[in-house]
């Protein structure tokens, strides 16, 4: 989750660090991670973000080094005071990019811990770069650019968006994009479906263009131009048209033999499966018990009574 907020949250987080004296706080050469005593272990945090950090050179080296903070609240209550802005039930992490803050659950809170707290750390620490890298145009970048680019740069994987996806595009459902220029649906479910088209929307850009052209878009965001203005002078053609193309593209990657993939069809074409099987060997088992009746009513040959001439 993304939110840009002027660095005057950052003095409103000091407060929350100084309210009670169980806050601890260790540091790397990159962040420093806050949370409270006996409920994480900030060793595993700080490598997590250390090895992610070193791993966007193209963006790192061009931006301060100062240090990301990272504060890990132990409840659901914690975090949403946390953040000071209106934020959903669901959200489980939330970066500042503009004033280098990054607020997370608990791992112990998130389902799948260890796989999660990855994710989560990659994806809030590839807004804070991206953001820092394109701090002169940020605010105008749409939300879907900038949500796709987190799950691209942090290799993020959430099985269920692949099948969120083929659904809308099966019920034709698929919003346009500039609906999600500012914001994402409130509902679970309608978030799902913004973040899988974010993710899909760069994935397709990445593969009908290449990396190195969206690394172009995104340079030109670095000196102060707008997405819109980026795309015309990388690739030739507005967001709109962009928008188009990628929708276009929906019905052709997502076919017939992707909605097999589906597991909802899976599990259903396999029991449809073991049905056909049993209506094919109850039918063949009918007719070998039909062939044996006949047969029963058929008299040996030996057994007949020979006509006396």
């Amino acid at each position: 989750m993304f939110q840009i907020k002027s660095f005057v949250f950052l003095l409103l987080f000091l407060p929350i660090l100084s309210a009670t004296a169980s806050w601890e706080s260790l540091e790397s050469p990159h962040f420093r991670v806050y949370y409270r005593e006996n409920t994480v272990d900030p060793a595993s945090i700080l490598r997590i973000a250390e090895d992610f950090y070193a791993q966007l050179p193209r963006i790192t080296r061009h931006i301060s080094d100062e240090t990301i903070k990272i504060q890990v609240c132990d409840t659901q209550k914690d975090f949403q005071a946390s953040v000071h802005a209106p934020i959903q039930d669901w959200a489980v992490g939330c970066a500042f990019p503009l004033s280098r803050r990054i607020i997370i659950q608990n791992p112990s809170q998130i389902r799948a811990a260890e796989l999660q707290l990855a994710q989560v750390l990659r994806h809030e620490i590839a807004h804070v770069l991206f953001g820092q890298y394109t701090r002169k145009s940020v605010k105008g970048i749409p939300l879907w650019f900038v949500e796709g680019i987190a799950i691209h740069f942090s290799k993020e994987w959430v099985p269920g968006r692949h099948e969120t996806l083929l659904r809308n595009v099966f019920t034709n459902s698929i919003m346009p994009l500039h609906k999600l220029a500012k914001k994402f649906p409130v509902s679970s479910k309608g978030a799902d479906l913004a973040y899988a088209q974010s993710q899909d929307a760069l994935r397709w850009f990445v593969e009908v263009n290449g990396i190195e052209v969206l690394w172009a878009v995104i340079d030109k965001l670095h000196t102060g131009m707008n997405l819109n203005a980026a795309f015309g002078a990388v690739l030739g053609y507005n967001l709109d048209t962009f928008d188009k193309l990628w929708r276009k593209s929906l019905p052709q990657r997502y076919h017939w033999a992707a909605l097999l993939s589906s597991s909802y069809v899976f599990w259903g074409g396999l029991g449809g499966l073991f049905l056909l099987t049993y209506l094919v060997c109850w039918n063949r088992r009918r007719r070998q018990l039909n062939k044996l009746a006949q047969q029963e009513g058929t008299i040996d040959p030996f057994f007949r009574e020979e006509n006396n001439e």
